[in-house]
Formats: structure tokens, sequence, C-alpha cells
């Protein structure tokens, strides 16, 4: 009976450790018939946006904040960005030009902001050196992670903690139950 209800309170926490965590989104924007869709978009600071182009056209995005642009990309090819900083980010394609515009706007999340360790953000500006500005983080594929700046690496560590900890309770559980089975096993 109290390995059942130590097992309870191994899955409960490794659930609340799990749940806890901010997950962040991603939302996607087509570029068809030379238009983005949709046009405008509202998400939550750490969510990520991917671009797809569905069209037989070049398209690329190009933030008229400076925050940079894509490559030109062919049909079927994607960019994504993770934006980070609350705001309105005004783009536009630049093959296209003001015909060919869309708007984020980025609402502040509840929680901390997830590190993401691979995957996206694989927006990469065409120069080597992105055009700093603070709100996105642009990164490559080949790049190696960084916290945000707003991000504590006190509270990434938090989380890690109390994911561990629920899974080493669920270990310890497990070898106390296998231990058990086993010593029955031998007596009977």
């Amino acid at each position: 009976m109290r390995a059942a209800r130590f097992a309870a309170f191994a899955c409960a926490l490794l659930f609340f450790a799990l749940a806890s965590r901010a997950s962040a989104a991603t939302f996607m924007v087509d570029m068809a018939n030379t238009r983005f869709l949709p046009d405008t978009l509202t998400i939550t600071a750490g969510d990520t946006v991917t671009w797809t182009n569905r069209d037989n056209a070049l398209h690329n995005v190009v933030f008229l904040t400076g925050l940079g642009q894509t490559e030109n990309f062919g049909l079927g090819q994607s960019a994504s960005l993770r934006f980070i900083t609350p705001g309105t980010y005004k783009y536009i394609c630049g093959i296209h030009g003001q015909s060919m515009s869309g708007t984020i706007t980025v609402n502040p999340a509840d929680a901390p902001i997830p590190v993401i360790i691979g995957g996206a953000p694989t927006f990469v500006p065409p120069t080597p050196t992105p055009i700093p500005s603070p709100g996105v983080v642009v990164r490559g594929a080949d790049e190696a992670p960084a916290l945000p700046a707003d991000t504590t690496s006190a509270s990434v560590d938090a989380s890690r903690a109390a994911v561990f900890a629920g899974i080493g309770a669920l270990v310890v559980y497990l070898f106390a139950r296998g231990s058990a089975l086993l010593r029955r096993r031998e007596g009977g």
C-alpha cells in the first residue's frame, strides 16, 4: 500500500513538473498568390512563426524594423523565427514589396520563456552577422543555443531539477517494486 502511494506521488510530481513549463507554439504563415496568409498574426513571446512558400515564384521575409531578412526561398521551402520580446513587427516580401506585407504582434508571456535546443528558430539572414535587435533571437541551425536576455538560468535550472526529481522518484519506485517482486519470488 505504501508503494502505491509513493508511486502516485512520484507520478504526480513528474506530471506537475512537466506541466509547469511554459509551452511555446508554432504558427504557420503561407506565401501564396503574392500574399502572406494570414497577413496579421498575434502570438505570445516565445512562440515561433514559420513562413512557407506555396508559390512557384521566389519569396523572402524582410523586416521593416531592421531585424534582417531570410534568403529567397522557392516552392515548398520554409523559414522560421522565434519571437522573444513583445511588440509589433512589420514585414514585407523583399521581392514583391509593399503589395506583399504582414504584421506580427507579440504579446508578453505568462511564464518564463523556455529554451528550445535544436530545431526552431532557423531564421538565418543572408549576411554573416545578423543586425542586432532587442526582442528577437536570430540563430542558425548550426549555432549553439543561447538563453534570451530576460530568462534567468535559475528558472531553467529549477524546471530541469523538478523534471529530474520526478524521474528520479519514479526510478526509485521501480527499483523498490522490482526488489520486492524478486524477494517474493525467491521466498515462494
